[in-house]
C-alpha cells in the first residue's frame, strides 16, 4: 500500500545557543508509508531523536513542515495535535515510562480510557494486547515485578492498544541485552505485520536496524537513504 502515514517536507531545525544558531536538522524530505518498518541511524548527538519527536508532534519544526495522516502538524492547536497523536500515533522509548503504581493491564488501558474508551472495551482490548505481547499471565503484576524485558514488552503493548497508523520508538532496545533486544524487535516486527501499523524506530544498533525495511542515516543534519 502507498497510503501515506507520516510526511516531511524542507524539514529544518536549529537552536540558539547564546549568540550562535545551531543547525540539527536540515532539509529532510521523506515519507513514510502504510505498514511500512523505517529505522533511523546515526552516532550521538546527530539529530536522530530530535527528527522522532519531530515527527511525533513533540516538537517542532524551526523550517519546513510535517504532516500526519494529510493534517500540517504546524497548524494545529494543542488540543488537536494531542487529539491527533492519540488517534494515530503510538510512543515507545528506551526507558518504558510504565506507571509504577500501576498494573500492567491499567498502564496498557490508559490510552484508551484519555480516548474516552469504555473501561470495559478498555480493558478488554489491553488484554488481547497484553497477550499478542507474551504478557498474558503477567498483566496484573506491577512494572516493579516485572523483567526488563516485560516492562518493554508492557510499553509497547500500551503505544499499540490504540491500533495507531504509526508507532515512533526511541531507542526501544537500548536497554536491553542482545538477547532481549532480537526478541523484542521481533516483537515489534510481527505486529507490524499483523496490525498494518508502519514503525519509525531510531536505534544506534546497525545490526538491529538491517532488518527494516528503510535504514535511514542522520549525518550533518542531512539524511541519507540505504
Amino acid at each position: 500500500m502507498n497510503n501515506v502515514i507520516l510526511k516531511c517536507k524542507n524539514v529544518g531545525k536549529s537552536y540558539n545557543d547564546g549568540a550562535l544558531n545551531v543547525q540539527v536538522l536540515k532539509n529532510l524530505n521523506f515519507e513514510v508509508s502504510q505498514s511500512q518498518s523505517v529505522s533511523i541511524i546515526g552516532s550521538s548527538g546527530s539529530g536522530k531523536s530530535t527528527l522522532l519527536h519531530i515527527l511525533g508532534g513533540l516538537d517542532m519544526p524551526s523550517e519546513g513542515r510535517v504532516t500526519l495522516m494529510g493534517n500540517d502538524l504546524g497548524s494545529l492547536s494543542q488540543k488537536q495535535l494531542g487529539l491527533l497523536r492519540n488517534q494515530y500515533l503510538g510512543f515507545v522509548y528506551q526507558f518504558h515510562h510504565l506507571l509504577p503504581e500501576f498494573t500492567a493491564l491499567e498502564n496498557v488501558m490508559m490510552p484508551l480510557l484519555i480516548g474516552k474508551r469504555p473501561k470495559a472495551e478498555a480493558q478488554e482490548r489491553a488484554a488481547a494486547m497484553l497477550e499478542k505481547v507474551g504478557l498474558k499471565q503477567r498483566m496484573l503484576h506491577r512494572p516493579g515485578e516485572l523483567s526488563g524485558g516485560e516492562r518493554q514488552r508492557a510499553a509497547i503493548a500500551r503505544a499499540l492498544v490504540t491500533r495507531p497508523a504509526c508507532l515512533l520508538a526511541d531507542e526501544p532496545t537500548g536497554n536491553l541485552d542482545r538477547k532481549n533486544a532480537q526478541n523484542v524487535l521481533d516483537m515489534m516486527l510481527d505486529l507490524k505485520n499483523e496490525l498494518g501499523t508502519s514503525l519509525v524506530v531510531v536505534t544506534h544498533d546497525d545490526e538491529l536496524a538491517a532488518r527494516f525495511e528503510r535504514v535511514m542515516t542522520v549525518a550533518d543534519g542531512s539524511l541519507q537513504m540505504k
